[in-house]
């Protein structure tokens, strides 16, 4: 599995609609995040959350394409095709059980997900078919339940995902129906036929299915190559008609292609167009629908999640101000306030009563109507563990046996409990919806009615109203699972049982032990369902008062200077951002891919913050300074020469003294020291004023000539002539900002200076995407969601901006001239 060169990018890619949307996406995010300082000066918590929360929708807009089809119709050939290199080996996923995601990583890597631990295992991408070939023995025992793929590819790092399905149509019918459970998280799902077999029966009901799952599919029939241009033509509009009759669409997204020839065009550039055609359309359209109409329709959401935060943001911070204005005294308004807020208290209590009384009166009947369904199905989850041994004594057999129901029932009660209380909660929801829908729209309304008491617009603090997140939980005990000793078995204990005596003996323990456990259930969701409805009525009481200090803290704090200004500026760059998406198309993608101009390498992660000429400095001073360090501190001439000289400049002076020891430091400068005590001794004698005295002893503070200095120096000027003389040769190389009219000074071709400003402005606006999207997440509080380049964005960005850190100082130095200009 090799990598490339240099990045896919490189390639025909249509990322200009996917680099669009990305920016949009951060400028809007850029755009949310300028108000959080603001609502945080307030210690406004509500507005931080609900600022967070659309920023965390924008920090996870990434796209997520599902790649489905049946073994070896070349699912894995085709993402590599269109991610424009072999990453994925062919035949790494075949018969796959697991869920496998292809996401943007600065290198290849898989990410293994076990059920029972915590931690995922990392592998390599060419091991991923251990963990979730269908026969695997490392799938079974490390229970995968899914599978990560890092891939560092550029189309993956603009927001793409691809997600490898199981696949689909084969013997077993839960790969089937785990494809079919996940088809709905996905934008698009690209569904992989090929021209030798299109349209199996088994892919075509799947099809049928999976329509009513996803809401775009695109239909790809692969090895192209394989079949002459007739029959091509022919299986293609077979394929059409079959989409527009059997999924009732009106214009199928069907692609004929070689995904193998596709692939090799991509590793070899410039070889010509791919047999059995380009994937570029493919590509194109996928671009086009995740932009233009998904991309587009989130952003627009966004957008307006945004005006409307910021909107209640700034209503907020307006209400001691407009109270002043319209000569209410603050005072006043704050005890007329409180008093309403009493009132609004009384409500909410009686709607916290309405609910508990209505889960009294219905609770109970429900949960007995479950109690016969939940003991058949306890009994039947922990039966398997009894076994049936007909060789079953009361001596020890059915000892055994009891045991191991017991520890069936341990195994088992947990979970069986979880799925329980999720039923019981679902059914809390259901009962009291409407109540509950009441009490929450109380606890959200008294920034609204202090609005409305100081004279401001109303405007909903939550427009889309609430969901069971907005709930407590139910919280359900833990329950002993015991399985008690059966009157048959006390009575039959002491003589020997047959087989059908013991089972029957240890049936009716079972009975009894599921019969106590479901009971003791019922009683424990009872309280719990009692617990339940206090907690809401108690969360609903507290997010009042916290919502009424808000408003208090507003009527008594106005803003401070400029804190308006800051939101007022946000709201019309934010109006103008939602007037340019209404008029906003998607571009960036060329009807005709094969005329798009060959936009040039993006450097990698591994390589975005190395510059050329600072690499050969850096090595230039780092042997400097070892060979120096080592004979001043056993030269004498070498330490007079220092002494004489004035010793090094201040920065590398500390570089030196980072690797020379204490015995070297103390002998290289012992000469030195005694010659600058020398010279400020004699100062005071020359009867200057106190400036002239300044100066001598600042000309004294500094070395006259820095040999280190000079070095760096001659090693700029070679490092410069060698890239003027290799960038002919050679890939383009990436210099720093404070580098590039050094090596441009060198007089490179017209050709070459161009891609070497091309190539820092690429690297720069790479490393500035990278850290607007680290802040949108840091901020989004979605760490998890960071990628390697963005966390290290910041560094590379100074890197490219300033040159390498042990090399930042403004020198400049002509070896002919004696001291050197800083």
């Amino acid at each position: 599995m090799g990598r490339p060169r240099s990045s896919p990018a490189s390639g025909h890619q249509p990322a200009g609609a996917l680099t669009d949307f990305q920016q949009r996406r951060l400028e809007l995010a850029d755009m949310l995040r300028a108000a959080l300082p603001v609502a945080h000066a307030h210690r406004d918590a509500q507005r931080e959350q609900e600022i967070r929360a659309v920023l965390a929708r924008l920090a996870g807009g990434r796209f997520q394409l599902a790649v489905a089809g049946q073994f070896s119709r070349g699912k894995t050939t085709l993402m590599n095709a269109l991610l424009g290199a072999a990453y994925l080996p062919v035949g790494a996923l075949p018969t796959t059980s697991v869920v496998t995601t292809v996401r943007y990583g600065v290198r290849p890597r898989a990410l293994v997900r076990s059920r029972v631990a915590g931690l995922p295992v990392e592998v390599p991408v060419t091991d991923v078919a251990r963990f979730i070939a269908q026969a695997s023995a490392d799938r079974t025992r490390m229970q995968v339940a899914s599978v990560e793929v890092e891939i560092p590819a550029e189309l993956l790092r603009l927001g793409f995902e691809f997600v490898d399905t199981p696949g689909v149509g084969s013997a077993i019918a839960a790969n089937t129906a785990t494809t079919l459970r996940y088809l709905p998280q996905a934008d698009a799902v690209i569904f992989v036929t090929s021209f030798d077999s299109a349209l199996t029966e088994n892919e075509a009901d799947f099809l049928r299915q999976a329509a009513g799952h996803v809401g775009r599919i695109f239909l790809v029939i692969n090895k192209r190559d394989l079949v002459t241009e007739t029959t091509a033509d022919q299986v293609t509009g077979y394929v059409r008609q079959w989409t527009r009759q059997n999924l009732s669409v009106a214009d199928p997204q069907v692609f004929g292609l070689s995904a193998l020839g596709a692939l090799a065009s991509a590793l070899q550039p410039g070889s010509g167009p791919p047999e059995g055609g380009s994937i570029d359309p493919l590509r194109a359209a996928l671009v086009r629908f995740l932009t233009a109409e998904q991309g587009k329709a989130a952003l627009t959401a966004a957008a307006r999640a945004s005006a409307n935060v910021l909107a209640r943001l700034h209503r907020d911070m307006n209400v001691g101000r407009a109270a002043r204005e319209g000569g209410r005294d603050i005072a006043t308004l704050t005890a007329a306030f409180d008093a309403r807020m009493g009132e609004l208290q009384a409500e909410m209590s009686l709607a916290a009563g309405r609910i508990e009384g209505r889960v009294a009166a219905i609770l109970p009947g429900r949960l007995a109507e479950l109690q016969a369904a939940w003991q058949a199905d306890l009994r039947r989850m922990v039966s398997p563990g009894t076994g049936s041994d007909p060789e079953l004594t009361a001596d020890g057999g059915l000892g055994a046996a009891a045991c191991s129901a017991a520890l069936a029932g341990r195994q088992v009660t947990d979970s069986w409990l979880a799925q329980r209380g999720s039923e019981v909660q679902q059914a809390l929801i259901e009962s009291t919806a409407d109540d509950a829908g009441s009490l929450l729209d109380l606890a959200r309304s008294p920034r609204e009615l202090g609005a409305a008491m100081a004279g401001l617009p109303v405007i909903p603090a939550r427009s889309e109203g609430w969901s069971a997140d907005d709930l407590p939980e139910l919280v359900i005990p833990q329950l002993e699972w015991v399985v008690p000793d059966a009157p048959a078995v006390r009575r039959l204990r002491h003589r020997r049982l047959t087989a059908e005596q013991a089972a029957a003996a240890l049936s009716e323990s079972l009975t009894a032990a599921v019969a106590s456990f479901t009971q003791r259930a019922g009683q424990a969701f009872t309280n719990a369902a009692d617990g339940w409805t206090w907690r809401l009525g108690e969360d609903a009481s507290r997010r009042a008062g916290s919502e009424a200090a808000q408003v208090r803290h507003y009527l008594s704090q106005p803003p401070r200077e400029g804190e308006l200004g800051v939101i007022d500026d946000l709201r019309s760059q934010l109006e103008g951002y939602q007037e340019s998406l209404v008029a906003w198309t998607p571009g960036g993608v060329p009807s005709d891919p094969s005329t798009e101009p060959e936009p040039g390498p993006v450097p990698s992660a591994d390589n975005a913050s190395a510059c050329g000429i600072c690499a050969a400095m850096q090595s230039a001073l780092t042997g400097y300074l070892t060979r120096r360090q080592f004979l001043l501190a056993t030269s004498e001439e070498e330490q007079a020469r220092h002494a004489d000289t004035g010793g090094f400049c201040p920065l590398h002076t500390w570089q030196y003294a980072h690797m020379a020891s204490p015995v070297g430091i103390a002998a290289g400068n012992a000469r030195l020291a005694g010659v600058i005590a020398a010279a400020l001794r004699a100062l005071p004698a020359t009867g200057g004023t106190a400036e002239q005295l300044a100066s001598t002893a600042g000309r004294l503070a500094e070395a006259r000539r820095c040999p280190a200095c000079a070095v760096l120096a001659t090693a700029e000027r070679a490092a410069a002539a060698a890239v003027a003389c290799d960038l002919a040769a050679r890939d383009t190389q990436l210099l720093c900002v404070r580098h590039l009219p050094v090596a441009l000074a060198a007089s490179p071709t017209p050709q070459a200076a161009a891609d070497l400003i091309t190539t820092l402005a690429r690297a720069l606006d790479r490393a500035a995407q990278d850290m607007r999207s680290y802040a949108l997440k840091r901020e989004a509080l979605r760490r998890g969601l960071i990628t390697a380049d963005e966390a290290s964005a910041h560094a590379r960005a100074l890197r490219l901006l300033a040159g390498q850190p042990a090399l930042a100082m403004p020198w400049e130095q002509d070896p002919d001239d004696a001291p050197l200009s800083r």
